[in-house]
């Protein structure tokens, strides 16, 4: 009896440990899935967090290059704006010019006019001298034959 009692204790302390192994087997299997839902969690945050800061990035990049492109826009007409002013000014600075020769133009031939005119009126006044002394010399010849 002594062999069948040691048998049953034995036997009752396997059965304890198998009970014990399999409530420590339960509490790691019930952990190991805590663990691996809370690695899943945070996996699943990690990559939320990135694709709202991946979506930011591409907003912050898209509103860069408009950006960029108004800015490339803006500096585009300033220089066709300077270029047409540049133009203008020039047109307007040669039109000026023109007007200032035509006005030098009018007043060279204005005074080219006014002294062959002084030097007609010069020959003609010249030539009536010479027939009056030419006459008085007639005169005068004509008085000392006489």
């Amino acid at each position: 009896m002594s062999v069948i009692l040691e048998q049953t204790d034995e036997l009752l302390l396997a059965q304890t440990e198998i009970r014990h192994l399999k409530n420590t087997i339960q509490a790691l299997r019930e952990e190991m899935e805590r663990v691996h839902f809370d690695k899943d969690q945070a996996v699943s945050a990690a990559v939320s967090e990135s694709n709202k800061e991946i979506q930011h990035l591409r907003a912050t990049a898209i509103s860069l290059r408009d950006e960029l492109e108004s800015l490339r826009f803006d500096k585009n007409e300033a220089v066709h704006s300077a270029i047409k002013d540049g133009r203008n000014e020039a047109g307007q600075l040669h039109n000026t010019v023109q007007s200032i020769r035509d006005e030098m133009d009018n007043v060279k031939f204005k005074y080219e006019d006014q002294i062959e005119q002084l030097s007609r009126d010069a020959r003609d006044e010249a030539r009536q001298l010479h027939q009056t002394i030419q006459t008085l010399r007639d005169e005068v010849d004509a008085i000392k034959k006489a």
